[in-house]
């Protein structure tokens, strides 16, 4: 399966900000969940383990790793 290209001009990465390392594991919610990334919005990442993604392997990875990286979220 292809994998979804996540580029800083996704409006996604223009809300969060995700390091490099949180963007490559975005990608991979997105390729594992296309469906599922289209219905993301800012307010998920307002608090990640009470998005409506929270269990979702990839979203989970996603937020282990922003809950850890001080790059996460920099302007």
């Amino acid at each position: 399966m292809a994998r979804k290209g996540i580029s800083r001009e996704d409006p996604i990465v223009q809300v969060f900000f995700p390091c490099d390392i949180g963007t490559r594991l975005l990608e991979e919610f997105a390729a594992a969940r296309p469906e599922d990334y289209t219905f993301l919005e800012p307010k998920d990442f307002n608090d990640l383990r009470s998005s409506a993604f929270a269990g979702i392997p990839e979203w989970d990875a996603f937020a282990d790793h922003v809950q850890q990286c001080i790059r996460c979220g920099e302007v």
